[in-house]
């Protein structure tokens, strides 16, 4: 993840550093990304990671505060368009527009200092355990490097995503996700907006993130996130 202030602190922060650390710390938009201004309640918000001491990495987001929990529809709020899976964790990732196959998957938790943990390396793409696993109801949320050490990362090249732009996440039971891509925004790692990045949803969503923005050489971390927005159309 070359990869909140509430609580994901992944945008604000830094995958950027440390989040992205490795990555280069280096976001219903359907062209270029915007610069916009919760998984379900999720488990204890992450703060945001901090970039290495050393060259830049990216994917510092900002992490949700609490992990996702069963989302409860809002009132007046239309229905999913499709039903949510049960839970399977991800087990490949699939970016057509981006060129990106890879079942270069791990885990991201939690730091001792509340931060969500970034992937070790510019290749691997990793879920955050305390949101949704792809397919469930609510936002499940998939982080990787800009860069890592100055080598591109696995969402080097995130942020020229489009809507409509199909995600397909292979899960453990065999199954896979489709999603569209509904946006794509930029956001400040300072003020990052938490609860609508990773905020309960009716439906299956994903969110894949990234760094993006200036790099600040003193505080060895990009200033920005990419989240890239995507709706569940279908499985297979």
């Amino acid at each position: 993840m070359g990869v909140v202030a509430g609580a994901l602190a992944l945008a604000g922060a830094a995958l950027v550093g440390t989040a992205v650390a490795g990555a280069g710390d280096d976001g219903d938009a359907a062209d270029p990304v915007t610069a916009v201004p919760a998984a379900p309640a999720a488990p204890a918000a992450p703060a945001a990671p901090d970039a290495p001491a050393a060259a830049p990495s990216g994917t510092a987001a900002t992490a949700p505060s609490a992990a996702p929990s069963a989302p409860a529809r809002a009132r007046g709020a239309a229905p999913p368009a499709v039903a949510a899976l049960p839970r399977s964790r991800p087990a490949r990732v699939v970016v057509p527009a981006l060129g990106l196959d890879t079942r270069d998957l791990v885990d991201l938790g939690l730091g001792r200092d509340g931060a969500m943990d970034v992937p070790q390396g510019p290749a691997p793409v990793g879920w955050y355990d305390r949101s949704p696993t792809p397919g469930e109801a609510g936002p499940s949320v998939l982080a990787a490097h800009l860069v890592w050490n100055g080598e591109p990362g696995a969402f080097a090249r995130l942020a020229t995503l489009r809507r409509g732009q199909e995600v397909r996440v292979e899960r453990e039971d065999g199954s896979t996700a489709v999603f569209a891509v509904t946006r794509v925004a930029q956001y400040g790692k300072e003020g990052f907006p938490s609860a609508q990045v990773y905020g309960n949803t009716p439906g299956p969503e994903l969110r894949l993130i990234t760094c993006a923005g200036a790099y600040d050489e003193g505080a060895a971390r990009y200033l920005d996130n990419v989240v890239v927005f995507a709706r569940m159309t279908g499985r297979a």
